[in-house]
């Protein structure tokens, strides 16, 4: 059998801060059914707005011998991601979320998971296994809370006591009886319902978050014209939003990462607006190659951008925005363009 301890070595190495062991109910029973039966229903919901590949997975979310027969264990890895802070310069009005600072997290945490991949396969080489990064269809969190990694907090996120909430989380699932974490990591947000109470748009709540009122979804994850009820809510936020984890106690005295690793740039953290708007779409996604902030694509980017811009009545934007309207291609750019105006 593999030890842990050896294999937290081996993570620990690559990049990795924490790293944890829950057991697997193939079938999605046991301790696994809350969490099942609480991501079935935010689906029925339709909290998920607009993201469709969530319900297309769903069987494999909440049964996971469907993604490795015979799963037993699942390995669960945590690595840092939040830098220090790049100066803000004074004529910059739009934030962007930390992860976003530097460079993608699939891209620095794949490589990392992959070396820990491999020493696995010399290892064990009989061990079968399913790896997933975000884009499997994995219910992270749920193994993350079970592995002893951290619990999962009001704000949805993962946390640990330690080093707070801004972590990329990695699993692999393997089909060998590895020690597992004896207990679930304990709930130890208590009364504080700070991410609750401070999120502007209230897309947070008791029963989780509601994607629909999330700063995030809007700005990332939607394609199209945003509401003219939501634009205002977006406030300052080009790209995601940390809000829920800003205020957040348990992130007050966590550790930074290895700015030297993840490369965080000032012109990402906080972006030339008015230049991405004198840029076309394509060249504004070529110039961000290797950055998370390409997942919302340029015209994205740039909507987002104008509505920032409104919001913050950042005026000597107005010839660019000016610009769009009167000559991009985009009909979604150009309605924006004309509300921002």
């Amino acid at each position: 059998m593999i030890s842990l301890d050896t294999l937290s070595q081996v993570a620990e190495t690559h990049g990795f801060q924490l790293i944890g062991v829950a057991p697997v109910e193939p079938i999605g029973g046991g301790w696994f059914a809350p969490h099942a039966e609480r991501f079935n229903r935010w689906l029925e919901e339709g909290k998920d707005a607009s993201m469709g590949w969530l319900a297309a997975r769903a069987q494999e979310r909440t049964v996971p011998a469907t993604l490795l027969p015979n799963v037993k264990t699942a390995i669960v890895l945590w690595m840092n991601h939040r830098t220090p802070t790049p100066e803000r310069p004074d004529d910059r009005p739009g934030r962007v979320a930390a992860y976003a600072w530097g460079r993608d997290y699939h891209n620095v945490t794949r490589k990392a998971l992959r070396k820990v991949d491999r020493w696995l396969f010399e290892h064990a080489p009989d061990l079968n296994r399913y790896i997933s990064l975000d884009t499997g269809a994995i219910l992270e969190r749920a193994y993350g809370h079970r592995a002893g990694v951290g619990w999962i907090g009001r704000s949805t996120m993962l946390i640990h006591p330690r080093l707070g909430t801004f972590g990329s989380i990695a699993v692999i699932f393997t089909d060998q009886d590895l020690k597992t974490s004896e207990q679930a990591h304990p709930n130890r947000c208590g009364t504080c319902t700070d991410c609750v109470d401070l999120c502007p748009t209230q897309a947070l709540s008791e029963d989780g978050l509601d994607s629909r009122l999330c700063i995030s979804y809007w700005t990332i994850e939607h394609r199209g014209l945003i509401p003219r009820d939501i634009r205002p809510m977006l406030q300052d936020w080009v790209f995601g939003c940390d809000i829920c984890q800003d205020v957040c106690p348990w992130n007050n005295h966590a550790p930074r990462a290895d700015p030297k690793l993840w490369r965080p740039q000032q012109s990402h953290a906080w972006p030339d607006l008015v230049g991405w708007l004198e840029m076309d779409s394509k060249e504004l996604e070529d110039s961000l190659m290797g950055s998370p902030l390409r997942r919302a694509r340029g015209v994205g980017l740039k909507r987002n951008a104008m509505i920032v811009l409104a919001n913050t009545q950042t005026e000597k934007a107005l010839p660019a925005i000016r610009s769009v309207l009167e000559h991009d291609p985009d009909p979604v750019l150009r309605a924006t363009a004309a509300w921002a105006a």
